[in-house]
Order: C-alpha cells, then sequence, then structure tokens
C-alpha cells in the first residue's frame, strides 16, 4: 500500500540501504537502464533524451531505479514533472517502500548522502504548496502548472533557492508524458529551468513519441537533443510475455445519469471529470451496482482474480456485500468516507492495518475480487490480476491508462496471457468527451491500424449521437428533423491539452488533460468550416494554443460562429466543437482533415421506412421480419447505432407515422519516512472562519456589507501564508478578485512599511448604479485601497445635487503618500463618467485629495 499524501517525507538512507527494494528490472527495463548509464554518462552540450515503454511497460519505474542509482547518487537533485495529480502520486509512491513488506527504491541510492528529502507539489489538498519548497529539498515532485506559474511569478524564495543550489550540485529533470512538450507552454517551462540551471539533464517518459507534423517533431529534437535512447513496442513485450494482451468489453448500464443542461454547461467548460453530483448518483444506485455485481456472477469462471475500481466508500462497501452474498469472497480497501465530507476536519475511515490485510489476502489468493477506490493506480504491486472492472467512465486519460495498466502484467510476472478490462457504460443524454482506450491498447499493426481507427468513429456514433435520438424517442421528445440530417457527413479528429479549470469550490487543482475527440460535422455546418479555413490563418490563431482560454477567444469563437455558420439545434455543442478545431489546428500548425462516414446513407431510417411501409406497402409481420433480418446484418452498423432491436423498431415506426401525418407531405507513510511539514490545507477550518466573520463586520476594502463576504489570506498560501487569524480578512467577492495572489493587508490604514505588490492591480470596470452614491464610494474606496494594499481610504465625499456635484473629496489616512494617485483617479473619473453620460447624469469634473 503506498504512503498517505503528504507536503514533504525524508527518508534516512543509512536505515533504507539496509532495506532496499528487491524488485528486478524485467530485461528490456535492464536494456533501458544501460542506454541511461551511457547517456547520462556522455558530455553534451545540452542534455535530453526520450524513454519510450508501452503502457504497462515499467516507465515510472525504470526512471526511478535510474534516480536513485545514478543522480541521485552523485548528489544530483531531480525536478519531476506531470501533467496531473494522478501522476504525481505515482511517482511518489514507487520512490518509498515497496507494497509494505518489501525494502525502499531510495535504498538505492549511494554516496554521502545521509537522507533524500522529497516533496509533492500541486493545487491539489493533501499536495504541499509551492511556497514550502526550501533549498534543501532534494526531490521535488510537482506538475508543469505549478512550476510553469512558480517560474513565471518569480516570488518563490525556497524555488529559488532549490534551483540556485542545483546550479552547484547538479539537476536531473524527469518529465512524464514528455509527448505533450511541444505545447507553447511546456516550451517556456523547460527554456526557464535550462536557464535557471544550463548543464541540467532532461529525460523524457512516453508511451507514444511520434508526431506526424514537422512543427512539433522539430520543437521535440530541440527539447530533446539525442532523441530517443531507448524504445520497445508493446507487441514484443506481448511476445516475450511480460505484457498481457487486453481484452475490452463494454456493458451497458440503462441508467441515465442526472445532469441538466445548465450544469452539463458549465462542467464541459472545466476539462474536470465527472461532476460530483453524478459520481455520488452512479455510486448510490442499487439496481446498478447489482448489475455490476451479476456481471462478475455470471463470468466468474472467465474472469477470476478481479480488481473493481468503484468511486466512494459506500459503493466499495454495497459491491462488496452483494458479492458475498453470491458466494464470492471479496473485500474493499479504500480511505476516505466521502469526497466532500462536510468539513475541512473530517477525517480517513479505514486504517492501513486493514487496508494492508486485505490486500495481502488477496495476493494470497484469499480472496476473488478487491475493490478500491483508485489506490491500486498508484503503482502497488498486485500480481495474478485477470481482470479489471471500470465501474464508470472518466473524461481522464491518465487516469484510464492508469486503470487498465493493473491488468497488463504478462504470464512472466504472475500475470495471463490475456486480460479482460470491463467497462460499464451509462445512457448519457449529452454529448461527453470520454477518454478511449482505443489507443492506449495497441494491438497487432502488420495490418495497419485502419481496423482501430473505424472502431473508434463507430463508437463514437453510437454513444454519442444516434443513442441520443433514440432515447428522447423513447420518452416521447423526438424533434420532426430528417432522420439522416442527425448522422454527420464525417468528422474532424484533434487533440490538444486543456488545464483543468476551476470548477468554483475551494478545492483546486493544476492538472492538465489531453483532450482527444472526434468533432462531427453535419450538413449545415461543412460550408462553414470551409470558409473558416480559408479566412483564418494559422499564424493569426497562436494564441489558442494555451492550456486556457480567454475571454477574448470566446468571444472570437462565437463571432465566427455567427459570419459562417447557420442557426438551428444541434446535438453537440457547435461553440465547443468550433473551439476544439482551433485548439488542435494552433498547437499542431494545421487544420484537421475531415473523414466522411462513408456509410452514411445506407442507414437512413426514414428510406428504409419508405421503402417498406409505402413503396412495397408490405403489412406489419412482413416489416418485422425484414427489419430484423437488416438490424443482424453483418455488413452494417444498426448494432452499434442502437443497443437493441426495439430502439431500431421505434425509430422506424416514428419514420413511418411522421410520414402518414404530414398532410403536405493515502494511507500512511513508510516506516523510515520521517514526516516533513503537513501539507497546507486549501479550506480555512470552520471555527476560524467563523472568528473572521465575527471581527470583520463588511468587506475591509470597499465596505461592502452582505452574508456572501468572503475570507481572504492576507498573504496567500501561495506566498507561504497561514491561517491564523492574523492573517486573514473578510473581502467580498469582486475586491478578492482582483487583489488575486497579492500581498495586501486591508487590516491596517498605512502601506508605509508593508510588502509592495508584485505588479499593479487594474482598474476593473463600474458595475453599480451611477446614481447611488454608496456604490460609487465603493468603487472609489476599491480603487485606491487596491492601488495602496491597505485600508488608505479614510472617508470620501460623493454628492449628488448642490454646487459639489462635479467635485469629489477623498481623505487618506496618514502614511499614504497621493503621488502618483491622480493618474488612477483621472481613470475613475473616465469610468464613472462613461456610464453617467449614458444615463444623462452630470459628469464628475474631478477627484480633490486630502491627507492629514
Amino acid at each position: 500500500m503506498p504512503p498517505t499524501l503528504r507536503s514533504s517525507i525524508t527518508y534516512p538512507l543509512p536505515e533504507a540501504r539496509r532495506e532496499p527494494s528487491q524488485k528486478q528490472p524485467a530485461s528490456h527495463q535492464i536494456q533501458a537502464l544501460g542506454e541511461l548509464r551511457t547517456w547520462f554518462s556522455t558530455p553534451a552540450e545540452a542534455r535530453g533524451g526520450i524513454l519510450v515503454l508501452p503502457t504497462g511497460g515499467g516507465k515510472t519505474f525504470t526512471a526511478q531505479r535510474f534516480l536513485t542509482t545514478l543522480p541521485l547518487s552523485q548528489g544530483q537533485k531531480v525536478i519531476w514533472l506531470a501533467h496531473t495529480h494522478h501522476l504525481l502520486d505515482q511517482a511518489s509512491h514507487g520512490f518509498g517502500r515497496v507494497n509494505l513488506t518489501g525494502g525502499y527504491e531510495v535504498g538505492h541510492v549511494q554516496g554521502s548522502r545521509q537522507q533524500v528529502t522529497l516533496r509533492t507539489v500541486s493545487g491539489t489538498p493533501g499536495h504541499g504548496n509551492v511556497s514550502q519548497i526550501t533549498g534543501n529539498d532534494d526531490l521535488l515532485i510537482i506538475t508543469l502548472q505549478s512550476l510553469f506559474n512558480a517560474l513565471k511569478d518569480g516570488r518563490q524564495r525556497g524555488l529559488n533557492a532549490f534551483l540556485k543550489a542545483a546550479r552547484a550540485d547538479g539537476l536531473t529533470v524527469i518529465f512524464d508524458e514528455c509527448h505533450h512538450a511541444p505545447a507553447p507552454s511546456y516550451q517556456k517551462l523547460i527554456a526557464a529551468l535550462r536557464l535557471a540551471v544550463p548543464n541540467l539533464s532532461l529525460l523524457g517518459l512516453t508511451a507514444t513519441p511520434d508526431y506526424s507534423d514537422e512543427k512539433k517533431k522539430g520543437w521535440l529534437k530541440k527539447l530533446f537533443p539525442q532523441g530517443i535512447l531507448f524504445q520497445v513496442s508493446p507487441q514484443r513485450l506481448m511476445a516475450q510475455r511480460i505484457l498481457s494482451r487486453p481484452r475490452i468489453e463494454e456493458a451497458l448500464t440503462l441508467v441515465e445519469p442526472e445532469l441538466d443542461e445548465t450544469e452539463f454547461r458549465a462542467w464541459t467548460s472545466t476539462h474536470r471529470d465527472v461532476p460530483e453530483k453524478v459520481v455520488r448518483h452512479l455510486a448510490q444506485n442499487a439496481g446498478r451496482n447489482a448489475l455490476i455485481v451479476q456481471r462478475y456472477v455470471e463470468n466468474r469462471e472467465r474472469y477470476g482474480r478481479t480488481i473493481i475500481f468503484a468511486d466512494r466508500w459506500y459503493q466499495c462497501d454495497a459491491l462488496v456485500t452483494l458479492l458475498r452474498d453470491q458466494g464470492v469472497r471479496a473485500d474493499a480497501i479504500y480511505t476516505h468516507q466521502d469526497a466532500d465530507p462536510g468539513t475541512p476536519e473530517a477525517r480517513n475511515a479505514r486504517t492501513r492495518d486493514e487496508n494492508a490485510e486485505v490486500l495481502e489476502r488477496f495476493r494470497a489468493g484469499e480472496l476473488d475480487v478487491i475493490v478500491n477506490i483508485r489506490m491500486l493506480t498508484e503503482g502497488t504491486d498486485v500480481p495474478g490480476v485477470q481482470t479489471v472492472f471500470l465501474t464508470r467512465q472518466t473524461t481522464s486519460r491518465i487516469l484510464l491508462t492508469q486503470m487498465i495498466g493493473r491488468a497488463l502484467r504478462g504470464p512472466q510476472f504472475g500475470g495471463t496471457a490475456e486480460t479482460n478490462v470491463v467497462a460499464f457504460i451509462d445512457q448519457w443524454k449529452q454529448h461527453v468527451n470520454w477518454a478511449r482506450w482505443d489507443d492506449l491498447v495497441e494491438g497487432d499493426t502488420a495490418e495497419g491500424t485502419s481496423s482501430a481507427r473505424e472502431r473508434l468513429n463507430v463508437q463514437y456514433l453510437s454513444g454519442d449521437l444516434v443513442s441520443r435520438l433514440a432515447r428522447e424517442l423513447n420518452s416521447g421528445e423526438v424533434r420532426d428533423v430528417p432522420f439522416l440530417s442527425l448522422l454527420p457527413v464525417g468528422w474532424y479528429s484533434v487533440s490538444f491539452d486543456a488545464a483543468v479549470e476551476d470548477d468554483g469550490t475551494e478545492a483546486q487543482q493544476d492538472d492538465v488533460e489531453t483532450v482527444r475527440q472526434l468533432i462531427p460535422v453535419f450538413d449545415q455546418d461543412l460550408g462553414g468550416y470551409q470558409a473558416l479555413f480559408k479566412e483564418v490563418t494559422l499564424d493569426s490563431i497562436e494564441s489558442f494554443a494555451d492550456l486556457i482560454v480567454t475571454p477574448e477567444e470566446k468571444q472570437q469563437v462565437a463571432d465566427w460562429l455567427g459570419r459562417h455558420f447557420p442557426q438551428g439545434e444541434r446535438l453537440t455543442r457547435l461553440d465547443q466543437d468550433l473551439m476544439a478545431v482551433l485548439r488542435h489546428a494552433a498547437i499542431n500548425g494545421v487544420w484537421p482533415t475531415m473523414t466522411a462516414f462513408e456509410a452514411r446513407d445506407l442507414h437512413d431510417v426514414d428510406a428504409l421506412a419508405k421503402k417498406l411501409a409505402f413503396d412495397q406497402a408490405l403489412g406489419m409481420v412482413q416489416i418485422n421480419q425484414i427489419l430484423r433480418t437488416e438490424y443482424a446484418r453483418e455488413d452494417r452498423l444498426w448494432q452499434t447505432l442502437y443497443p437493441t432491436y426495439t430502439l431500431l423498431k421505434q425509430q422506424f415506426d416514428h419514420s413511418v407515422n411522421q410520414r402518414l401525418n404530414d398532410v403536405s407531405g493515502a494511507p500512511v507513510s513508510p516506516e523510515l519516512g520521517r514526516s516533513g511539514e503537513p501539507p497546507l490545507q486549501s479550506e480555512v477550518p470552520s471555527e476560524v472562519k467563523a472568528a473572521v466573520r465575527q471581527r470583520d463586520d463588511w468587506c475591509l476594502c470597499c465596505h461592502r456589507a452582505g452574508a456572501d463576504l468572503q475570507v481572504d489570506h492576507i498573504r496567500p498560501l501561495y506566498l507561504g501564508g497561514t491561517h491564523a487569524l492574523e492573517n486573514l480578512q473578510l473581502l467580498c467577492a469582486e475586491c478578492n478578485q482582483a487583489k488575486g495572489t497579492a500581498v495586501m493587508n486591508f487590516r491596517v490604514s498605512q502601506s508605509q512599511g508593508l510588502e509592495p505588490s508584485a505588479k499593479p492591480v487594474p482598474l476593473r470596470a463600474f458595475s453599480g448604479d451611477v446614481r447611488n452614491s454608496d456604490d460609487l464610494e465603493r468603487y472609489l474606496r476599491r480603487a485606491v485601497n487596491l492601488h495602496f494594499g491597505c485600508a488608505a481610504a479614510g472617508s470620501a465625499v460623493i454628492r449628488q445635487r448642490g454646487k459639489y456635484l462635479r467635485r469629489w473629496s477623498l481623505i487618506l489616512h496618514h502614511g499614504n503618500p497621493p503621488a502618483g494617485l491622480k493618474p488612477l483617479l483621472k481613470k475613475v473619473v473616465d469610468e464613472v463618467n462613461s456610464f453617467r453620460r449614458l444615463e444623462r447624469v452630470v459628469q464628475v469634473e474631478n477627484i480633490d485629495i486630502y491627507t492629514p
């Protein structure tokens, strides 16, 4: 079992060396380590290379054994870069103790080092904050977003100390999933690291190193000048019985997740995994859990020893109970009782010893099924697995890869030649960009890859387009449009990296997901895409390659939609489809090409209804027989487009009726690891929040009152701030958002002696009532106080009538020099007057400043 997530762990090396990991590299890993040793010891002006191993081939372990035996043994520092917190967890756990009873991977570190301090940093709760990095850290495991933002900001003293020490001691950087490296943000990150530590060694890890376009190949060569250092194919590892050959099965649940269109739109803009509301609904669905158990029981002999990936502790318990009722030897391992238990003080439910005992019973063959909440994705060694159950779909390609990877141990390492991967598919109303396994599970490529590509296209049509039409028909809400218009004429295949954006909760993360999507192209939109590709140059959309889409880019997409595409309903959101096409073109340097749906006309239900019911005037019995024969044809996609014959028949009947009616026609840490400081909790404890609200009656910046005020950190967590009462203040949402990560203390009225803000806060647009003196005073107070970084504005006199109507007065507290304030006040006047002109209100001429 891996250790509980912590901000830092320090391993005493003398003890760890007496208990090193006994895990032996496979033959291909031994070859890889030999090539890495040669590369690391060969002088080079810029050292950068790539290790290519397929999913399940042990990239993480190979890189960790390389780090412990070479860079760390030579006294170097290490940075491990990854895109998501899932990959950080996997890397962090791999350096500690293997499977509770095994040795420590850091036990292979030789030389004069007496300890190794490992720090895991991201925006995910349970990980460390960037501000906690120190120059004494040895191994920094961090998301690319966290490191990129910190280097760009430049104010992190601990990170600067770490890089300064690395410049003297040496630095090796591991870039996990490095095939993303040509993205602009990653290019800038690597360039910044090389500027800080010119002689660093950069090792990329990937399963898919190839790019079809020369632009990306050029950037890969620039970042990794030594190219691919070692590569092995999945076919070779399967032939050597090192990897198992996965066999994918899809199990339809017929359960419809509860998510309305408003919630769906809010979710899809964040690139996060399935919303918490839906996860709870699926995890608590008794019928769905019974179906999962039934699937195992009916195929018990074939599935054998099985890992089930669930979502919540109560789902684990429910599945275990149902399995035991059927005579299956089953148990569960998990830590958290709830993803959102209600308060920041909620604790874990199961102990480490309980989970360890269950895992050992599974290894010993005393259990047939082990149910877990993704704890077994983090590198835990579980031999003898014959089947993996994925109890719900995920949008995270990383998570899907890790879960499937648990099934890929071949016979040489206690696994099987073939492994079952059973994926449970729910009936979503909306089009969702699910992570697919088609390019994760590579088969024999001797006859090309066309079959895998076709399978992906068919699945896309089934899950996201035609099945939605069938569900609408079943609910009696079918739209009266030609059936063929609901099938695309083709699709664009796109891929790009996107930041997992905040969903409005206090829990933050800085994951990056790879979006791989098939964009359907319908008759009415084909001309719009073609016109856009002619009008827009690739150079003009370079900003769309960034990880986060800006409001300006969203507005540009809306403008192009209005200019080139007709209005009307579609089965997918056209604005998101167009945005995906633009982001793909920006990062790949080429517009996607359309793949035609060649069999489209062969699946026109309306034409089939006209032929059988009207042209041939057949009776119901004859139609039913012919339609069943048509549904069973192997050269048609009916069974893919419609999971059951009944759904096809319903659509056929609807088409007939339309024509008739047409009158016009973490477990705990390793024993040797000494925990460093605990991770900073992103949420302020409940009792501390209450104390702040009791102390501060209103927004200390603009003086807005109300129940929706927010508790803000004077010195943000990002810069090492704490949840101490003296570091907290009450702000409204607008002031809090404008302050950002700046250090500003509105509990004091003097700016003298305060830490200056890193950059000026821009004046925000006026959003109040220009006739309301309170709104105007709050706007003025906010602008002035954000300028000084404290509660500098003493009082303001804003009149709406009388001889001083055109002149306002501002009194500053002592200790706030007015020099430099006049340009800001002029901007305030101009902004307010722009609204007063529209409202036909007398304009303001000047704001007079008074100081004590």
